[in-house]
């Protein structure tokens, strides 16, 4: 085809005609792709790495189904894991792991996910950011003597520690996605995954590190008090 020789209306209609189809093609998706049957959440008896997705799922209107365990029946079902750990899901009989992959899932069910793919990178950024910071956590999580673990959690919250640079810097990415939420102007599962770890603090459930930390981060709380009025259950 010569496309010297199409007009400016010719090309518009095109034009139009190809975004039209688009639309129509999204609108398929949304009406053929279905929403799973049945989900299973084998988690603890608490929010941790499962409370965002059981969160994302009361929000897209998924009915599930939590299996608790405890340390006994967790190393009991351990070998039998994908990757040896907690949380995993079941969807419509099939095991999946790793909870920010399912968090995705679920959110595309919702608004929770945009179809966009930048504004779907910059979800991904802070999920990212978030489970990096867990990651430098983990050690005083994971500590049974308490003068340790409070030694641990001091070291977290100095000037110059890995939680205060986290937090710092997250604020900084809040500000410069110029909006409400940690991805811009519309919540998303990036919020529900940084509100858990902010409830952790918020609630004192961190030893050594107060809530009142909270206050020195305006963006961040605002957003876990945002997300703190959404009638769902994280447990």
């Amino acid at each position: 085809m010569d496309l010297s020789k199409v007009t400016g209306k010719e090309f518009l209609s095109g034009v139009l005609a190809g975004a039209g189809a688009l639309l129509v093609g999204q609108h398929l998706y949304k009406v053929l792709v279905k929403k799973p049957r049945q989900v299973k959440v084998t988690y603890f008896k608490m929010a941790g790495r499962a409370g965002p997705v059981r969160a994302a799922l009361q929000l897209a209107k998924i009915k599930y189904e939590n299996l608790f365990v405890n340390r006994e029946s967790f190393n009991a079902m351990k070998p039998k894991l994908p990757f040896g750990q907690v949380p995993v899901f079941e969807v419509n009989g099939e095991v999946v792991s790793q909870s920010n992959a399912f968090l995705r899932y679920v959110g595309r069910f919702s608004s929770l996910y945009p179809t966009d793919p930048f504004k779907a990178l910059k979800v991904d950024e802070v999920l990212d950011g978030i489970s990096d910071a867990l990651l430098v956590m983990r050690p005083s999580l994971m500590e049974k003597d308490l003068e340790k673990k409070l030694q641990l959690r001091k070291e977290l919250i100095s000037p110059d520690g890995a939680l205060t640079k986290f937090m710092t810097n997250m604020q900084k990415l809040v500000e410069s996605n110029k909006g409400s939420y940690a991805a811009g102007s519309q919540m998303s599962i990036a919020d529900l995954s940084l509100y858990t770890m902010l409830k952790m603090i918020n609630d004192g459930g961190l030893d050594g590190i107060p809530p009142s930390v909270l206050g020195d981060y305006p963006l961040l709380k605002n957003i876990f008090e945002n997300i703190n009025t959404l009638n769902v259950s994280w447990e």
